[in-house]
């Protein structure tokens, strides 16, 4: 695959996870669904999909087409004489993926030091000591966790994943016994649910597709409906529904955390005016409703998919015979002639593709040295999209010219042939003429 393919394709995939991720983003709330976990769940569901979009495509049955007809003698109409001194640079794919992965270690680096900066928090903090509201909330989730006291972070983070800790600042103890058993409560949720080891996986996943739109906006709602899960939870055990918001009231006021700190901080300023609405309201739904919410979600979400697969096809899916137009009764020997399904047909007229976006081949700089010339003769398929395919090395001087005649063929666009006005596939013959002046 050339970068001319690679780019189509990246494009097509753009719009379809596109489309995917509006209707996605819209349905919950045109469903008006409010719940943690159910939304929780489908956040995961959604990510899972757009990411994997390409290859639940892949497997999708091919689209029937038209035959691919086969033009044999007829007057060869692309020719192109190549008289550059030498190579042109051009895009690569060392000159696109660089800069990706460059900035992707620059983000794996930055939660690596995030990573350190906990490890010193937790070795220099020290314990909590006796703390009825803890101790009592521990007991009630059959948990024993270490909770820490660090001067270096301002808002309570849980951290770890075999031997996990809670991290608390020094202002926790200036909260009221109702808010210290709202923040334990809040804390220890986490540790029972595994949610760090999630928040990593969460975060690595963000440092590797930094470029991808969908992962920042489908992670920052996978992030509030966790909190929100563990809100409601925390305030249906605690039954401090008031103390728990003042709680993360005051926490706010001083939390300065920064997003390279990997862990799961109880407060993150993007989402407590969600988190708090969410909490002054009593969320309600009947089983009934949540099926129903579900099952229009999974419908909508695979129909969106569907139809950005069709407005926005990326492959080109055709199939491939012989006709009655063809002008010899020999058929050349191609390559992919064993993958090929014949098809019967006819054409009462028929007309040729026609180049519309050509792109000289580049003289190899050791064919232009020990000064080879020549012919490169190439079977190809034009499909019905215009696009190249099934190029085949018919006639060459040189591997070298062979390369360089097919890599600027890949290229190459046309307007397809018609077959009684309908755009189909042909076989069809190219000339690729190198010579030196």
């Amino acid at each position: 695959m050339n970068l001319h393919e690679a780019a189509a394709g990246l494009l097509s995939y753009a719009l379809q996870s596109g489309l995917l991720l509006v209707v996605g983003l819209f349905l919950p709330r045109l469903l008006r669904l409010r719940h943690p976990a159910i939304l929780l769940a489908y956040w995961r569901v959604l990510l899972l999909v757009v990411l994997l979009l390409p290859l639940i495509l892949s497997w999708s049955p091919r689209q029937t087409s038209l035959s691919i007809f086969e033009f044999e003698g007829l007057a060869v109409d692309a020719v192109v004489i190549t008289t550059l001194p030498a190579a042109v640079p051009g895009l690569t794919w060392r000159m696109v993926l660089l800069p990706l992965a460059a900035v992707a270690v620059l983000a794996l680096l930055r939660l690596a030091l995030g990573l350190a900066h906990l490890r010193r928090c937790r070795r220099t903090a020290a314990p909590l000591g006796p703390t009825p509201p803890v101790e009592g909330i521990q007991r009630r989730l059959g948990l024993r966790v270490p909770f820490l006291v660090s001067d270096r972070l301002p808002a309570p983070i849980t951290f770890g994943w075999r031997c996990p800790a809670v991290l608390v600042p020094p202002a926790f103890h200036e909260l009221s016994v109702e808010e210290q058993e709202g923040v334990a409560c809040h804390e220890l949720l986490h540790v029972k649910r595994g949610d760090w080891p999630m928040t990593f996986l969460e975060e690595l996943l963000r440092a590797l597709l930094w470029f991808h739109p969908a992962v920042w906006v489908l992670l920052s709602r996978i992030a509030l409906s966790r909190e929100q899960v563990v809100d409601a939870v925390t305030v249906r055990m605690t039954g401090n529904r008031r103390q728990y918001l003042d709680a993360l009231w005051q926490i706010v006021c001083n939390c300065r955390l920064q997003a390279s700190v990997l862990a799961v901080p109880m407060v993150g300023r993007r989402h407590l005016v969600e988190r708090v609405a969410l909490l002054k309201k009593e969320i309600s739904m009947s089983k009934a409703r949540i099926v129903i919410s579900v099952l229009v979600l999974a419908i909508a979400v695979v129909a969106a998919g569907a139809l950005g697969a069709s407005v926005f096809p990326s492959t080109s899916n055709v199939a491939v015979g012989s006709s009655a137009a063809s002008t010899t009764d020999e058929k050349p020997q191609k390559a992919s002639e064993e993958e090929l399904t014949p098809v019967e047909g006819e054409c009462d007229e028929i007309t040729h593709p026609v180049a519309v976006e050509k792109v000289n081949p580049s003289y190899p700089e050791e064919a232009r040295k020990a000064k080879i010339t020549g012919v490169v003769l190439l079977d190809t398929v034009i499909t019905e999209k215009g696009l190249v395919q099934e190029i085949e090395i018919v006639e060459s001087p040189d591997d070298l010219l062979s390369e360089a005649a097919v890599a600027a063929v890949k290229q190459w666009r046309f307007k397809p042939a018609l077959c009684d006005g309908v755009p189909v596939g042909v076989w069809y013959k190219l000339t690729i003429k190198f010579k030196l002046q």
